[in-house]
Parts: C-alpha cells; sequence; structure tokens
C-alpha cells in the first residue's frame, strides 16, 4: 500500500467526523443548560441552609 493512498483514507475519515454544533433547535432553552443550572441552584440552595445551621 503506498503512503500517498493512506493519507488519503486517513483526510477521507477525518471528514466523516461528526461536528460540535452549538446552534439552538427549536423554541426554548437548551435543557442540558437548564438541567445544569439546576443542579447548581440545589447545591448552591444545601450550602446556604448548612451555613444557617451553624
Amino acid at each position: 500500500m503506498k503512503s500517498g493512498n493512506r493519507q488519503q483514507q486517513k483526510d477521507t475519515l477525518r471528514l466523516a467526523e461528526p461536528t460540535l454544533t452549538l446552534a439552538r433547535h427549536g423554541d426554548g432553552p437548551d435543557a442540558r443548560l437548564v438541567e445544569i443550572v439546576r443542579l447548581l441552584a440545589r447545591r448552591a440552595a444545601r450550602e446556604a441552609y448548612e451555613e444557617e445551621l451553624r
């Protein structure tokens, strides 16, 4: 197998890799962001409550 052919195969495989897109699909907020905000708010509330108990 020629090395030039191998490089061409690598380039072809690179084109098939999925790409990350940050564009929103549809209306409404991103569900992943909503979930992380919910988790962070829960943690902050728990920490504030524990601080008041001290």
